[in-house]
């Protein structure tokens, strides 16, 4: 199965949207059938994309998901990773059919017994410039930036998220479990991941101890995006954005508008045709879509509940008047959300099994509105019986960023309403004892190892859809 779709969609993004640059750009669009959801102005209010010079080109993003930050150990959303992917590159990427393709690596050697992975590193990859470096000119990278940036996913202070991607890597485990488990640095034994070596600056090993037939698509995940050790200071805030892919971070504004300008130092300049690119960001998706219709934004590369339910029809076609503007393109890859029930809560397992039988109910009936909804519930909640009564009357859940997890938490919480039983969504973001339900948003490539499955909700629309104007591809 390949990697998630946010790890593989610069490259699609990149070689199939860059021609929007080179025709004439339209008319001022007015959208006559806005989406409905009401969210608080939007900060970017008044940005322009127009640009005087005809020879410049540039895309402009519109994102309902914050980019949380550009420490690539830290990605929470798909914007986070799309932005993360303009800056950094990995070993390897993915292309736009889905296949591993060279990066910093120029080639690769698997051994017979397909545990030993020999990457050559190209010679020609520098990270672009930055103060990070004493001379403020980015250097050359090598092997040794590869091996460090590994063993920082295994480091305290850091999720375990890219870690527990790479446990097949012979020393991978015990050290992350010395580094979080041996409080007292001087206590430790363990320097290094022993199954990762550099030969020299331009050769990387890999020595697995188990056969890990996904092993080059977890290497083009987001989480092993490479960087400097010198972007890493004392506090995870203080991480410098520098990698060595096509553009640099160039200004940033409100937390809300992110402008990349094209690196120079790019290895593969001349086959990038952008020269910027621009990400606004809004949790507005009516004001996305106002600013896709004035031609502000060019592309939405994650749509939401509202603006799927606005603009597409149930089989995941576009909705007339909007069908000759845009173009909507599904992706093959995305993410499932699932609901959890945590064994330390207080609720007992016969009343969760009555809470997946509910969410199950209500996941059909909210789902089955929306372009291509699949509904994949545990096997266990397939039978419905008639008493799906809960006797608790104050149940919680963990808050998610997801807003297709919110929509169906808040649709649920109105059903067992209807039952006298109050759903509270905290401002936790990790399942603690006192948490009966949580949400989480994962990977076939990340195992969640914790907790009880019960629920699998609907795999999430928002990621399998890209919203476009296609009137610029005339």
């Amino acid at each position: 199965m390949k990697l998630f779709n946010s790890q593989n969609y610069l490259p699609l993004l990149i070689i199939s949207l860059v021609l929007l640059w080179g025709c004439k750009q339209p008319e001022t669009i007015v959208i006559e059938d806005a989406p409905t959801a009401s969210a608080p102005a939007d900060t970017t209010d008044g940005y322009t994309s127009s640009d005087d010079d005809s020879d410049f080109r540039k895309l402009v993003i519109g994102e309902y998901q914050s980019i949380s930050s550009f420490d690539p150990l830290l990605a929470e959303n798909g914007a986070t990773m799309r932005a993360l992917q303009l800056i950094y590159e990995g070993l390897v990427r993915l292309d736009a059919d889905g296949n591993t393709v060279p990066a910093v690596a120029k080639s690769w050697e698997v051994s017979n017994d397909s545990l030993t992975y020999t990457f050559t590193l190209n010679q020609n990859i520098y990270y672009q410039d930055s103060e990070v470096f004493s001379t403020g000119s980015g250097r050359r990278l090598t092997a040794r930036d590869v091996k460090f940036v590994f063993e920082r996913m295994a480091k305290t202070g850091n999720p375990p998220t890219a870690a527990r991607l790479f446990w097949n890597i012979d020393g991978f485990e015990p050290f992350y479990q010395e580094q979080h488990k041996v409080y007292e640095p001087n206590k430790r034994t363990l320097s290094e991941v022993s199954g990762i070596q550099t030969p020299n600056d331009s050769t990387v090993v890999f020595e697995l101890h188990q056969d890990d037939p996904q092993f080059l698509e977890k290497l083009a995940s987001p989480y092993a995006l490479l960087y400097p050790r010198e972007a890493v200071n004392n506090t995870q805030n203080s991480f410098v954005p520098v990698g060595t892919g096509p553009f640099t971070l160039s200004s940033q504004r409100a937390d809300s508008a992110y402008i990349f300008a094209k690196s120079q130092k790019y290895h593969d300049y001349k086959a990038i045709r952008l020269n910027r690119v621009d990400i606004l960001t809004s949790n507005s998706e009516s004001n996305l879509m106002r600013q896709m219709g004035t031609g502000n934004i060019h592309l939405i590369p994650e749509l939401g509940p509202n603006i799927i339910q606005n603009v597409a029809t149930n089989s995941g076609t576009l909705k007339a008047g909007f069908n000759d503007r845009y173009t909507l393109t599904r992706r093959s890859s995305f993410n499932d959300i699932t609901v959890r029930f945590n064994p330390n809560a207080d609720i007992t397992d016969e009343v969760a099994g009555r809470i997946s039988r509910l969410a199950y109910a209500n996941t059909s009936s909210y789902f089955e509105q929306l372009p291509g909804s699949i509904v994949t519930p545990d096997s266990t909640v397939n039978q419905q019986p008639s008493d799906t009564t809960i006797t608790e009357k104050n149940l919680y859940t963990v808050f998610s960023d997801d807003p297709f997890a919110r929509t169906y938490l808040a649709n649920l919480a109105k059903i067992m309403g209807r039952q006298d039983v109050e759903l509270n969504m905290t401002n936790l973001r990790i399942p603690t004892r006192n948490l009966d339900l949580w949400v989480t948003q994962h990977t076939p490539l990340i195992n969640v190892h914790h907790g009880k499955l019960y629920t699998i909700i609907p795999n999430s629309l928002a990621s399998r859809y890209i919203l476009q104007r296609c009137s610029a591809m005339k």
